[in-house]
């Protein structure tokens, strides 16, 4: 589901703007504001998606649960910087980004102006907090005697050890955002422009104190293959492709391309190629007119010849039935 960057200062009014569940990905990506998202689920939803987002006067924290594996990619919205960390500081959550293992102890810089991408397991609870670059550079300056770009380059960054500050970010982040089983409050203290200033300090404090570098993404054998075989099975868009056929192509034995997938993404090749199938319909429904066009014609561009399977396949992920999807159109 693609959703557009909000504009945040049209969009934000001080306190809790949003927190609820939801069952299905779509309506959570719709509510949700600041974000461009392209998510791909592989597996089904077990519980409800959860989102919460806090705005105060130039700051917004965002908080989410995927109860369900995910492929992301994405961008924020202009004339601000995002940075993510898991909600816990500890459990057992896997997550990847952009090639990295991300551990309680990660700061994620999100890039200015460019996308990231991600793959998480079941389970997945992140925060995020969205600053200005105007309030940023300001904290720079003021606290660091450096400028912006120094602390906190324009590309991708990886601090794989954010230390004390980090977990003094999480703490405040938590404290206005509780999640799931928190409980709904006003903001008291509100999330003032000093809260939003001491949060802009923790987060450059990470990135001064810790080595921060773009994330490294893998060079070996399976990577490559992994890669190519994403390009081949986004280029084929409506067409079918076999896992065999992505063997032959990526000059690969079908054993190294199963490895590669499950290495990197969690799941087969036979899964990847159809939740991205899925995936696509699901946005063709949305989009669709059931005035003009029906389940099985969709169905059949996107490759499904089994009307029958699929309408169980569709189910199962996104918890109700293709027709459904065509009529209930989101807000």
């Amino acid at each position: 589901m693609r959703k557009k960057v909000s504009n945040l200062g049209d969009s934000t009014v001080d306190g809790c703007f949003i927190r609820a569940e939801f069952n299905l990905f779509e309506e959570l990506a719709t509510r949700a504001v600041g974000w461009e998202l392209d998510f791909c689920q592989f597996s089904h939803a077990n519980a409800p998606f959860f989102i919460e987002q806090i705005a105060g006067s130039s700051v917004m924290i965002s908080r989410a649960v995927l109860p369900a594996r995910f492929y992301q990619q994405g961008a924020v919205a202009p004339g601000y910087r995002t940075v993510s960390l898991l909600a816990s500081g500890s459990g057992p959550q896997s997550w990847r980004w952009c090639g990295e293992s991300v551990t309680p102890h990660s700061l994620l810089v999100m890039p200015l102006g460019g996308d990231f991408e991600s793959v998480s397991s079941a389970g997945l609870d992140t925060l995020h907090l969205t600053l200005p670059i105007r309030l940023l550079s300001d904290v720079a300056e003021s606290h660091f005697g450096q400028p912006l770009h120094r602390l906190m380059p324009d590309e991708r960054g990886f601090c794989a050890n954010g230390g004390a500050p980090l977990f003094r970010l999480r703490h405040l982040l938590q404290k206005y955002a509780p999640g799931q089983g928190g409980t709904q409050r006003a903001l008291n203290p509100p999330l003032a422009p000093p809260v939003e200033r001491e949060m802009a300090y923790m987060v450059l404090a990470c990135l001064y104190a810790s080595h921060t570098r773009e994330p490294v993404v893998p060079r070996g054998k399976r990577w490559k293959v992994l890669d190519r075989a994403l390009r081949e099975i986004a280029a084929a868009q409506g067409n079918s492709i076999s896992v065999a056929q992505l063997a032959s192509v990526t000059g690969a034995s079908r054993r190294t391309l199963e490895n590669a997938f499950r290495d990197v993404l969690g799941v087969s090749p036979a899964t990847y190629i159809k939740a991205l199938k899925l995936h696509r319909l699901n946005r063709a429904l949305l989009n669709g007119d059931a005035s003009v066009t029906g389940v099985a014609e969709l169905g059949r561009f996107h490759g499904f010849r089994h009307l029958g399977q699929l309408a169980a396949d569709y189910r199962d992920a996104f918890g109700e039935l293709p027709s459904a999807t065509l009529h209930r159109q989101p807000e």
